[in-house]
């Protein structure tokens, strides 16, 4: 079939009609009955669970889907009025850019300006204008200075700016980025979503964003478009969505801004408010209606105060004891600079910081993967200095950031049965313990799909389902939550918790600070390969000014009680927006 162009007078960028898609192998379609229609320069929002079809639907865009992944797909795909079916993938290349979850996935050079470069070569194009091209670029995201720099060298941030400008060289009319900034903390999450909304309003570049951190993205769309089970249930305004779709989405496992469930506890607590939701003026209603409510009930924030003192606890028995750990790398920066580290058993510690901080390089002590220099760990009292990793693996479970570094495995049942074996438990234990780990996990419907077939969020999964079919007495989880949706999010920590309350000891590695507010007990806050912080979460949460300078940024209901206090409401940091409902709703006072 010859390609040809579809003329359009109302300017549409993407439209996609009856779109059905169902991948090799699979009995149930992946996408059903899709209808989607954008115009040139809006900036979409895309919505939905783990496994609901975003990634799918937005590899259909540039023909990644079918043409690279096979199956079968029914329907219309025009993009900037070319049928995309009439195109081979690099042919669409100047049409959409998608920037993926993991920027290593999709550099290739060794510096900086090659890896921008690349794209335009390959297609062949003369050197001037490969130049100009990477010039732009470079200039466009910032890095007009890091030419030289070598890629091994960036931060998570700086490596996903280099991916943009990889994609920018090639000058797409649309922009899709799946998760750009799930691995990465609250600076280069910034840095990468003020550049996309820049080549937005800038450049009128239309603009695809499957995001779960949905306080940071939210005021950036002008729509959102909701997915669940392979269709869309739901487009309208950012506006609309989070007020009238409140409980629906919810429902089926998505997060919704902090502010958006403040306004919604609000609006149920007591009729009289009349706000909504609204990217523009909500925190500001808020904080004027929760001052005059809160004047009014001193009993209130009185029993609020006395219930969150500052616990007081025995001191357990040590699970973890860390002495003076010191590490370099072979390129002589200091990794972790003098660390003294206690962890009771049955403890449950976020372990927070800026990407670079030393966190990672902290707990790869614990498993061995990392010696240091100088200093002590102790596990169980026992040193591990001469101990192997997989022995120590049996005492310590550890969750990576990327899923698929601890995948070897050709099905999610052999996946769980792996260490199981490895470590010789008898067929019927091994049994118990798979299916236990399954059902926690909720994957019993991919018992047999082999694991790359999974999404993500579900590969994560799968990980973490392996390490607790191991049940070791300490378990580390590396930003666990990476492609994840709020619901499984959730309904995983709650496991874990359940697990702690049962005598495992917790550490958790996150950038997700709402879930160190709603999960541990204990935080630890590091910066420079040091720990510059360290005490129950309500207490560390106060030290916003220590927090900021290090790249944190606290969730919305932490941030009123500093401004509630300007206004002389005296209230320790709120943690979750139910200890607001508790404390602000409550008939007593």
């Amino acid at each position: 079939m010859g390609a040809h162009v579809v003329t359009r007078r109302n300017k549409t960028m993407i439209d996609i009609q009856n779109l059905s898609y169902t991948y090799p192998n699979m009995s149930e379609p992946t996408l059903s009955g899709i209808d989607l229609h954008i115009d040139d320069g809006e900036f979409v929002l895309l919505l939905g669970a783990s496994g609901s079809g975003k990634s799918t639907l937005i590899q259909c865009l540039n023909g990644l889907v079918p043409k690279v992944a096979g199956g079968n797909l029914e329907g219309v795909i025009v993009v900037n009025g070319k049928d995309v079916r009439d195109y081979k993938v690099h042919q669409l290349a100047s049409d959409v850019g998608i920037i993926f979850q993991n920027p290593d996935t999709q550099l290739f050079s060794l510096t900086v300006g090659k890896d921008v470069a690349f794209g335009p070569e390959n297609l062949g194009m003369p050197k001037e204008e490969i130049l100009r091209r990477v010039d732009l670029a470079m200039r466009i995201v910032g890095m007009e200075d890091m030419r030289d720099r070598f890629i091994f060298t960036l931060s998570g941030g700086e490596k996903q700016r280099v991916a943009i400008a990889g994609t920018l060289a090639m000058e797409p009319r649309v922009m899709v980025l799946d998760e750009p900034t799930s691995d990465l903390d609250p600076v280069g999450t910034g840095e990468v979503l003020s550049l996309v909304k820049r080549l937005n309003q800038e450049k009128d570049m239309t603009i695809i964003l499957i995001e779960h951190k949905i306080d940071e993205v939210v005021h950036l769309a002008d729509r959102v478009v909701v997915m669940d089970r392979g269709k869309i249930i739901m487009d309208d305004t950012p506006d609309e969505i989070f007020n009238d779709g409140h409980d629906q989405l919810k429902s089926i496992g998505i997060a919704l801004p902090q502010l958006s469930e403040i306004v919604h506890a609000m609006k149920n607590g007591f009729g009289d408010f009349e706000g909504d939701f609204s990217t523009d003026s909500s925190y500001k209603t808020i904080l004027a209606r929760l001052c005059q409510l809160l004047r009014d009930k001193p009993a209130n924030i009185a029993r609020f105060r006395t219930a969150h003192a500052p616990p007081t606890r025995t001191a357990p028995k040590p699970k973890i004891e860390i002495k003076n750990l010191r590490h370099t790398f072979e390129d002589g920066k200091v990794g972790l600079d003098g660390i003294n580290l206690v962890i009771p058993e049955g403890d449950f510690v976020a372990l927070i910081g800026h990407n670079g901080a030393g966190k990672t390089t902290l707990i790869n002590h614990l498993i061995g993967f990392l010696k240091p220099d100088n200093g002590t760990i102790f596990i169980n009292g026992k040193d591990i200095s001469g101990m192997r990793v997989a022995t120590l693996a049996q005492s310590v479970g550890y969750l990576f950031q990327n899923p698929d570094n601890q995948i070897f495995t050709d099905s999610v049942t052999q996946e769980l049965k792996f260490g199981l074996e490895n470590i010789k438990l008898r067929d019927t234990a091994i049994e118990e313990r798979v299916n236990r780990a399954i059902s926690m996990m909720e994957l019993a419907e991919f018992r047999d799909r082999h694991p790359h077939s999974l999404s993500r969020g579900q590969r994560q999964r799968l990980a973490v389902a392996s390490i607790l079919a191991m049940e070791p007495d300490i378990i580390v989880l590396d930003e666990p939550t990476t492609g994840q949706d709020w619901g499984h999010v959730n309904k995983f920590l709650q496991q874990i918790r359940h697990l702690n309350e049962l005598g495992k000891t917790i550490i958790l590695v996150t950038h997700d600070m709402n879930l160190v507010a709603g999960y541990a007990r204990r935080t630890v806050v590091m910066d420079k390969g040091k720990i510059v912080l360290d005490g129950d979460t309500r207490h560390v949460f106060s030290k916003q000014e220590i927090l900021e300078k290090t790249g944190i940024t606290l969730p919305v209901i932490t941030r009123l009680s500093p401004d509630l206090l300007k206004d002389g409401i005296d209230i320790p940091p709120l943690l979750t927006v139910q200890e607001l409902s508790e404390m602000a709703f409550s008939n007593s006072g």
